[in-house]
């Protein structure tokens, strides 16, 4: 396996194959009245069984039967949906809006239409308001299997087509009826077919879905998803400061997300929309209330569609001259050390170093990063991550310096962070590394970065990292507190590999073969300080083009705990080694 299934989801956890749509296969009626329009197509349709003359009991459908039928369908959902967006005159003005991507709102039901940052809508009161709270009942008694992954963290429903509860089934009865699909492409210009996806939430505290582009590709039929949409169902005090908003992001000159530009609060018994687009990127901010839960249905609807995929670039930077007892703890610099550990990276393919700078060099690198900061606009596209650069941009792209000018660097407290950070960018790093895992490091790539609350990395198929050593250096405050997440995650066949949390002052050193995916997941809210890091990933050309691998691959989190002896007191036990704290440094 190559690469994980690309995360492409709202609310709705994807599924491995998109449902296919059950194209309509009657004539479409040009008159764009919504409910006028399925009463011709039936009156057409029975005209047409009349002509055959089929023996009714051979099959046919009884042209009156079938009317009673579809008026009863038609009576039920006319009785639950708010009268207002069927109004021929509204449909007219709002579709107008949406098309033209105007602003508009309408004064009689308060439906809105945001043309900023791409086109979206809200539905006030869109169903009945005493059915609807009997629908709400039944969700909160449905069984949710809670999702997690890197992109989202929720609860989600078994698929609604097989609910049998009596509301909840009228509801998705009424949103797959035709009569409410048609409403919805008279309301947005856009010929929907009759498939929707559905499927209810859940959201309790601490859960969230970050930003994605929702995959709307179907290359064989050229049709996917056009319109998302979700009803909701939370409590009418709902506010603000309880989180959980449908936030969207503007995009940049290269179509990436840039800043959330508009945010909905989720409100009772109302329905918002978009577009899908390949910039119609959006996220739901983390819940925050501890009382309240984020009750929700939503899905798709599907039509023809048209689409353009993304692309971002990795940085790749350029390495200089340093002596390694200068910096790394002398315990290990030692040949024997460097044996151990490589063994260990041979039979595991991940290393955990504790104390692996000297402790004057450390507590030094923690003064320069406060001193120097961090930029306050989090770097992205937020559909692949969100973080923190150190705050002078230098930083990234740091090269053709003179050694006087190292020398500078590590002698002064706000950018001795640098000195450290090019000194693993360095020829003598790149020889160690070489050492203690064989890998012939050709090219590498860096970031010096923060995770805040709300900070995270996603996987996705067009920004994958290189096949390479992944190496970091945790810079952090503390002891890190694992419910705060944040780790990183190593994945493949869409299974959990290793998880990896902050050490202070910890380096981690992971082969990371073809096949094998990570990520950094979202950090809550409960953090008490924030995960700052060196991140880099070296990479051997031949290695990258096909070569043999020189790491046997992990297979699962439990033997690595098993078999790992790299930790820092486990390698002290060794008759000739030191502990270091024993001594000065």
């Amino acid at each position: 396996m190559s690469t994980l299934n690309k995360h492409n989801s709202l609310e709705l956890e994807d599924k491995d194959t998109i449902i296919q749509s059950k194209k309509q296969k009657l004539d479409k009626i040009s008159d764009k009245n919504s409910i006028s329009n399925i009463v011709n197509t039936i009156e057409t349709l029975g005209n047409i069984q009349g002509e055959q003359g089929t023996d009714k009991n051979e099959g046919q459908i009884d042209f009156y039967d079938y009317m009673n039928q579809v008026d009863e369908i038609k009576d039920k959902v006319l009785d639950i949906l708010n009268h207002n967006y069927t109004d021929p005159e509204f449909i007219r003005r709002f579709c107008f809006a949406f098309k033209k991507n105007q602003s508009y709102t309408d004064e009689t039901s308060h439906a809105v239409v945001y043309n900023s940052p791409f086109t979206a809508a809200t539905l006030p009161k869109i169903f009945n308001n005493e059915f609807l709270s009997h629908v709400k009942d039944e969700i909160k008694n449905l069984d949710f299997d809670p999702k997690s992954n890197d992109l989202y963290e929720f609860h989600q429903s078994s698929d609604l087509r097989i609910c049998d509860k009596p509301y909840l089934s009228r509801l998705r009865d009424a949103i797959y009826s035709e009569i409410f699909v048609r409403t919805m492409s008279d309301l947005v210009g856009i010929d929907l077919d009759y498939t929707p996806d559905l499927s209810a939430h859940k959201y309790e505290k601490g859960n969230y879905l970050l930003c994605h582009d929702d995959d709307i590709k179907d290359d064989d039929s050229m049709h996917g998803r056009r319109i998302a949409f979700i009803i909701y169902f939370v409590d009418e005090d709902w506010s603000k400061e309880d989180g959980g908003a449908l936030e969207l992001f503007n995009t940049n000159s290269q179509g990436h997300p840039d800043e959330v530009t508009l945010s909905i609060i989720p409100k009772w018994n109302t329905m918002a929309f978009f577009t899908l687009s390949p910039t119609s990127f959006h996220q739901v901010s983390e819940v925050l209330s501890s009382t309240k839960i984020r009750y929700s249905i939503s899905g798709w609807f599907h039509g023809p569609l048209n689409t353009r995929l993304s692309r971002m670039d990795f940085l790749s930077p350029t390495p200089e001259d340093f002596n390694l007892s200068d910096i790394i703890n002398p315990i290990y610099l030692s040949e024997r050390n460097k044996r151990i550990i490589l063994d260990g990276l041979h039979k595991c393919s991940y290393a955990l170093l504790p104390e692996f700078l000297r402790d004057d060099v450390f507590e030094k690198l923690m003064k320069s990063i406060k001193e120097t900061g961090w930029e306050e606009k989090p770097t992205g596209p937020a559909f692949v991550r969100r973080y923190h650069l150190l705050k002078d941009s230098e930083i990234v792209d740091f090269k053709d310096f003179e050694n006087i000018k190292i020398k500078d660097y590590r002698e002064s407290l706000v950018d001795f962070c640098k000195y450290v950070y090019e000194f693993f960018r360095s020829k003598p790093f790149a020889t160690y590394l070489n050492e203690i895992s064989n890998w012939q490091v050709t090219g590498i790539a860096s970031e010096f970065r923060q995770f805040q609350p709300g900070d995270y990395t996603l996987i996705h198929d067009q920004a994958q990292d290189r096949t390479g050593v992944d190496v970091t250096l945790f810079c952090i405050e503390g002891e890190w507190d694992k419910k705060w997440e944040g780790g990183t995650h190593y994945v493949a066949e869409e299974q959990e590999l290793l998880a990896i949390h902050p050490q202070r002052n910890s380096l981690s050193i992971t082969i990371r073969t073809a096949g094998t995916l990570r990520f950094v997941k979202y950090v809550n809210s409960h953090t008490a300080f924030p995960r700052n890091e060196m991140s880099f990933i070296f990479w051997d050309e031949e290695e990258d083009n096909g070569g043999e691998d020189k790491s046997e691959e992990v297979e699962s989190l439990e033997e690595i705990e098993a078999e790992q002896n790299l930790t820092f007191h486990e390698v002290c036990e060794n008759d000739s080694i030191e502990d270091p704290n024993s001594k000065d440094m």
